[in-house]
């Protein structure tokens, strides 16, 4: 995403309270079917377009691992319901990270929810990331192939709209 579009509210990332715990969470409606979605979140080369390289055993306790170019980062599936649910958690930056993916039919296309538990999701830097991640996701489900780039105007104006607490 070279251009900066504008924003859609709706797209915008929240901390909510999910049983007295602070989540992140996004909620997207994506212009793919679930099966299209679930594979962009799974496969190995999918991940690669939009986010890092991500491989996992598709097990709760299977191993996840992702290749973010330098060191390997590894951690454990916490949830997968084939299709609908995928939960992990890695050790990284700033500690344990913990997310969730929840994958369902929406007419023609899919609602993701996505949520980032751990660390800090209060943490303005972690939701213009995680909010340019999606964004990616849906340009890859859209048929486009994101820029292979760590940072664009698109983020820093992202990491700009979450820092004045408006996102």
């Amino acid at each position: 995403m070279d251009d900066v579009a504008p924003l859609d509210p709706a797209d915008e990332g929240r901390v909510i309270d999910v049983d007295a715990v602070a989540v992140l969470r996004f909620e997207r409606s994506l212009d793919a079917a679930p099966d299209a979605v679930w594979a962009a979140i799974t496969d190995a080369d999918a991940t690669a377009a939009w986010a890092f390289r991500m491989s996992l055993e598709p097990r709760v306790g299977g191993a996840v691992t992702f290749d973010t170019g330098g060191e390997p980062a590894s951690g454990d599936v916490l949830g997968y319901d084939e299709g609908r649910v995928l939960e992990y958690a890695w050790g990284g930056p700033g500690g344990r990270w913990h997310v969730c993916f929840m994958v369902d039919a929406d007419g023609a296309g899919t609602a993701l929810t996505f949520d980032h538990l751990a660390p800090d999701p209060r943490d303005p830097d972690f939701a213009a990331g995680w909010h340019w991640h999606l964004d990616r996701l849906a340009q890859h489900l859209a048929g486009e192939r994101p820029a292979e780039v760590f940072s664009d105007e698109h983020f820093e104006e992202l990491q700009r709209l979450y820092a004045r607490g408006e996102g």
